[in-house]
């Protein structure tokens, strides 16, 4: 027998169909044609199978995990952490919100206006070093500097000054008027809506009124023979006579130009001659 014939003989009996039957009291119950060559395809087919559940169990189930041996203690123990420092600064978050927002309950209760509080970006900060300014930017850039309500080389007080009243800013915000610009006696600042005003320093309050043209007023008497007034108060929450200390709510900053913004005329007087307030206070 040549081996082309043993070849195709055995190809024959693979594919050659066996009868598998059921007897039940020498009588056939169930029975069905089957050859090796549907056997061995039916056996790929379920353990196919049985792969992709068992990869699919892997991929979206912790069943590793249960696996003696396949992790270790300390890749469990560093995810985990990773977790709870995920869940805590969560926690932190949500504390520090509810915090804001019980102080800023207090704040309205108490009719006074709750402090802006400044976005911070916790984003990687970039060098902008190695971009080269144009020449449109270096000339806008003069410009605005050499604007009065946008220069930035502003006298800065010095030490000696800060000593005699140590003062502190009446109020956040921009100074848009400096002092003797147009025959002003003192600055304007620009702030937020009800922007609150503060005392710059201990003294008693020597008046406290209100006029068409100014609003209400507060005037008070500090050391050294300062004295500090404060102009366009929405409102006034001090009265003649009071003793004050420095950094003290003494009103709201009234409404300025702009709808959205308030405006305090803030001016400086020492032995009866008004100052620029620039040389003692940091704004």
């Amino acid at each position: 027998m040549g081996l082309f014939q043993k070849v195709n003989l055995w190809f024959s009996g693979v594919f050659r169909k066996r009868r598998i039957s059921v007897l039940d009291n020498n009588e056939e119950s169930w029975r069905a044609e089957l050859s090796p060559a549907m056997l061995t395809t039916i056996g790929v087919a379920l353990v196919t199978l049985v792969f992709g559940v068992l990869l699919l169990l892997v991929a979206y189930t912790p069943l590793l995990d249960l696996m003696p041996g396949y992790r270790t203690n300390a890749g469990r123990s560093r995810e985990m952490l990773i977790r709870s420092i995920v869940r805590i600064d969560s926690l932190e978050r949500k504390m520090n919100d509810m915090l804001t927002y019980n102080e800023n309950r207090i704040l309205v209760v108490s009719g006074k206006t709750p402090a802006m509080q400044s976005v911070k970006n916790d984003s990687i900060s970039r060098s902008k070093a190695f971009v080269a300014p144009s020449k449109a930017d270096s000339l806008l850039r003069r410009k605005i500097e050499n604007d009065e309500r946008y220069r930035l080389n502003t006298v800065k007080p010095s030490a000696a000054a800060q000593s005699e009243l140590n003062a502190v800013a009446p109020m956040y915000g921009l100074i848009s008027e400096r002092f003797n610009s147009k025959g002003l006696l003192g600055v304007r600042i620009n702030g937020t809506k009800d922007a609150q005003v503060c005392a710059i320093a201990d003294g008693v309050v020597v008046l406290s009124e209100w006029s068409p043209e100014t609003g209400y007023s507060v005037i008070i008497q500090h050391k050294n023979n300062f004295v500090s007034v404060y102009h366009h108060l929405a409102g006034s929450l001090l009265a003649k006579g009071e003793q004050v200390q420095g950094a003290q709510v003494i009103g709201y900053a009234g409404n300025g130009d702009d709808a959205e913004l308030s405006m305090l005329e803030f001016e400086l007087w020492r032995e009866g001659k008004a100052v620029n307030p620039e040389l003692y206070i940091i704004f």
